[in-house]
């Protein structure tokens, strides 16, 4: 069984850019990519001989006229978020009927449970929750479960590349005279993270490779280090002094409970919530934020190299 025409819904986001190049730059076999943007986005999408621009506002879309879209598709690759993802199910189905024989649900993460101090309930971010819930649905299609259609669901560590968020990723700035790391907790805690670029080219193996990703859930990790070296790294590779910030976990559950009270410069320019910053900064440093050697799965693809941070720096200095 090989893959050959791949639908990717969200090719002009963050996550789904780095997928479209990866199918593109893949040395083992070539793609034929259907990027299915909306109007909106239709002026961001990137453009070859090898692939194919369809623009469909998703939401006023029939699942027949969908479904026309993707006959003839072998994977269907969401890449879907905020609002996106609430046409994802209606995706599916299309792809169903289609014939379509792989659904990749929109995950990219890795998701916690919050405990509030003194409360024997946990809880669960909104931005995971939601995951969580087309997730369910996907890997529950009744075309998964009949075996009509397989699944492969990718997961992963914190995204440590995002240029455009200079809280979360400050070490991404180049216009810096000095480096301010903002740490929840123990700044010696090590996290997964995973390189973007990693997380495309990962994807990309598993399609090369449809045996071994089949009805799977694989995380990819490009890293596992604390605030701590990275600092270090930052103050070997670009010789700038790193400050460290660090909130303490107190400080972290109190800000949660009262989201009014965060700091504006957590949040300012970014793409997220202050509160989720929050959680996910306090996973890692309560030293959760990674998954065990089992559920980490880069070694099952022969070939498929990682980017450290150190590896990262020192491609920035090239």
């Amino acid at each position: 069984m090989g893959f050959k025409t791949i639908a990717l819904f969200g090719a002009t986001g963050q996550v789904g850019g780095h997928i479209l190049h990866a199918l593109l730059d893949c040395k083992k076999q070539s793609f034929h990519v259907v990027q299915i943007v909306s109007p909106s986005d239709k002026d961001a999408a990137y453009q070859t001989s090898h692939t194919e621009l369809k623009v469909l506002d998703l939401f006023a879309l029939e699942e027949n006229e969908l479904c026309a879209v993707l006959r003839g598709v072998d994977v269907v690759i969401s890449a879907l978020n905020g609002q996106g993802l609430e046409a994802q199910p209606n995706i599916q189905d299309a792809a169903a009927s289609a014939g379509v024989k792989r659904f990749y649900p929109s995950e990219y993460g890795m998701h916690h449970i919050y405990r509030k101090p003194g409360d024997s309930q946990g809880y669960i971010h909104p931005l995971w929750n939601v995951k969580d819930v087309f997730n369910e649905k996907a890997l529950h299609h009744p075309a998964i479960k009949k075996g009509q259609m397989t699944y492969t669901l990718i997961g992963c560590g914190d995204f440590y590349d995002q240029e455009r968020e200079k809280v979360w990723c400050p070490w991404t700035q180049t216009d810096v005279e000095k480096y301010t790391l903002y740490i929840v907790n123990r700044p010696d805690a090590e996290a997964d993270f995973t390189n973007l670029r990693d997380f495309g080219n990962f994807v990309v193996e598993t399609l090369c490779a449809p045996e071994t990703s089949e009805n799977a859930t694989l995380n990819v990790v490009s890293d596992h280090i604390s605030y701590n070296e990275i600092a270090a790294l930052l103050e070997k590779y670009f010789q700038r002094p790193v400050e460290r910030k660090v909130i303490s976990e107190n400080e972290m559950h109190d800000f949660v409970a009262n989201p009014s009270t965060i700091p504006r410069e957590l949040s300012a320019e970014s793409a997220f919530p202050a509160d989720f910053w929050l959680l996910a900064k306090a996973f890692q440093g309560q030293g959760r934020f990674w998954r065990p050697r089992g559920q980490v799965h880069n070694h099952l693809f022969p070939g498929f190299e990682t980017t450290t941070f150190e590896k990262y720096f020192q491609q920035r200095l090239e």
